[in-house]
């Protein structure tokens, strides 16, 4: 039990370090559909683990990407985004395919990455005109 508050307390330090990012709206978006994809895939077949991997992978790294291309300011962070985006809905789209997602789990999902990759975009058109 000890353990686990120890933990509870870790992370809300982490959280106190790192609050700043916390106020990026597509950062947030992200997490929550990484989460909200990480945890609705852990069911797959160990036969499709690979499949699994790259679609959590690309999750993460979506997140990554968002986080570079608010430090860095650089165009090519924010086109590495959309380009994670685009592969993370193809992976979904194999999962579909392979009868690993429902279509309505699908559709939630590629509603959530079509959201964020107009948020994305946004930002990025954002950053033209300044």
């Amino acid at each position: 039990m000890e353990l686990t508050e120890k933990k509870k307390q870790n992370l809300k330090k982490l959280k106190e370090k790192y609050k700043v990012h916390e106020n990026l709206i597509i950062a947030r978006s992200a997490r929550k559909t990484l989460r909200y994809i990480e945890k609705n895939t852990e069911n797959f077949p160990n036969k499709y683990f690979t499949l699994k991997n790259k679609i959590v992978e690309s999750c993460y790294n979506i997140l990554e990407w968002i986080y570079r291309a608010n430090v860095f300011q650089n165009k090519e962070d924010k086109k590495e985004v959309i380009v994670q985006i685009q592969m993370l809905n193809f992976y979904l789209e194999e999962a579909l395919r392979k009868e690993l997602l429902s279509n309505k789990k699908f559709l939630s999902y590629t509603n959530h990455l079509l959201e964020l990759d107009k948020m994305v975009r946004s930002w990025f058109n954002y950053e033209k005109v300044k």
